[in-house]
């Protein structure tokens, strides 16, 4: 008889290779270009669904669009990798800009809005990160543990630049918006900003964007050092949430998290919301400034999220949403090995009573299905905000125009208070964003002849 201990060696060994599997269609692990993703189903309805054509998204090259970062990440030795930042933890907030280029050629960004818009593209369109700035350490981060080599060498330059950098892309919008996206487990510091430059792409360069990349590391088997990284970098998150809250002129922040991203974003509300709990709302959202969340394949405990909901969590942002997935095979494999359902694994069916009736009745927490939307199970599952064109529509929509779920022509079937996305969803959405933006009025469908 084999002896127990091999026995659950060999089973260890084989969940870990599951769990590689798994998430193996969730990032990027190399450092290499991203296949631009499919142009979001607002754009089947109207040409310009989300304001009037952008306007140029840099002032002195537009073949390279300037996306700002923040990052935890330690610097990479430049002669072990090829990244600016690799996996380690940094503790302390480094600020910056990288200017990500489109193609396998030189081809301008105002070209890129014409390809990308194509339902046949032809050829490849990858991105990829061509230079990288930093403007040194918001002093914000330095705090009583930090090296003093760092602190010594920080001062208030890198802040004043990056305000400076935001501030000129609002100047150009006529949304006065900041939104920030936080990327998922093993990936390499370049993914959330060419995840974030896409999302930025396709919503007409509005608003002013930041990529938040967390020290993640690209290896597969990374995964629990990896979620334990990310919840100790929700600290950093709301340091960069406050300084932009309190130190640019912008209206609003928004935040999209992505699989395991989703713990420290939670966390970093969940934290705010403890230090104003003495607080009321009015207060808290004049402060914070946080507008929509949404989390997108939520690697996060029910039973945690719950504990947070009691301390007060939904206070702070105008309103949280979740897009949950049935075949998403990703968080299947992580509730195997917690042993807990994940939030982007709740579905129609699976509440009970109490919490239909706290769902239904919350007018901050909106939990939306993704089954009925187009390729929403491609690859393993995980990714469908990026490749489902409904789900990364209703995305920018609400990031956009602020719109609830009814109004973005999504539907529930009672007693379930889960929306989920009808059949006629285009037929829907084309009419909530008419309504929401005049300027379409007098445009004809995308593909009208």
């Amino acid at each position: 008889m084999r002896p127990r201990f091999a026995v659950s060696r060999v089973l260890a060994s084989a969940l870990w290779a599951l769990l590689a599997a798994a998430f193996a269609g969730c990032t990027n692990p190399a450092l290499k270009p991203l296949e631009l993703m499919p142009t979001p189903a607002a754009y089947e309805t109207a040409p310009a669904p989300f304001g009037a054509e952008p306007a140029s998204t840099s002032d002195t090259d537009a073949a390279a669009l300037e996306m700002l970062f923040a990052t935890n990440r330690a610097p990479a030795p430049p002669e072990t990798s090829a990244s600016r930042y690799g996996g380690d933890r940094g503790y302390v907030l480094r600020l910056g800009a990288a200017d990500i280029a489109f193609g396998e050629s030189d081809i301008d960004w105002a070209r890129a809005r014409e390809i990308s818009l194509l339902k046949n593209r032809p050829g490849h369109f990858p991105l990829h990160v061509a230079d990288v700035e930093e403007f040194g350490i918001l002093p914000d981060s330095v705090s009583a543990f930090t090296p003093h080599e760092l602190a010594d060498a920080t001062d208030g330059r890198a802040a004043t630049e990056f305000v400076a950098r935001v501030e000129r892309q609002l100047a150009r919008s006529p949304v006065k918006d900041v939104f920030i996206y936080v990327h998922g487990y093993k990936v390499t510091f370049e993914n959330p900003l060419m995840v974030a430059s896409e999302l930025w792409h396709f919503m007409g360069y509005e608003g002013a964007f930041v990529a938040f990349s967390w020290p993640s590391t690209p290896a597969r088997l990374a995964y629990l050092k990896d979620i334990e990284t990310a919840r100790l970098s929700a600290q950093a998150l709301r340091t960069l949430i406050e300084f932009v809250a309190r130190e640019t002129s912008a209206r609003r922040i928004h935040v999209v998290g992505y699989s395991a991203g989703t713990r420290l974003v939670l966390a970093s509300l969940y934290e705010s919301a403890l230090i104003h709990q003495q607080s009321d709302d009015d207060s808290i959202r004049r402060t914070t400034k946080l507008g929509h969340v949404i989390l997108v394949g939520s690697d996060v405990d029910t039973d945690v999220f719950a504990s947070y909901v009691i301390d007060g969590l939904l206070r702070v942002p105008e309103h949280l949403t979740f897009y949950t997935s049935p075949a998403d095979k990703a968080l299947h494999l992580s509730s195997r090995i917690f042993s807990h359902v994940r939030m982007g694994q709740i579905l129609p069916g699976m509440l009970d009573v109490r919490m239909r009736e706290f769902v239904a009745a919350s007018e901050r927490l909106s939990l939306v299905d993704v089954e009925g939307a187009a390729n929403f199970d491609a690859g393993n599952g995980h990714a469908y905000f990026r490749q489902s064109p409904w789900v990364s529509s209703d995305v920018l929509m609400s990031l956009r125009y602020g719109l609830d779920p009814a109004t973005r022509g999504l539907e529930q079937q009672p007693p379930s208070p889960i929306w989920r996305f009808p059949a006629d969803y285009l037929t829907r959405s084309e009419r909530a964003l008419r309504a929401a933006n005049p300027a379409l009025t007098g445009q004809p469908p995308a593909d009208a002849p």
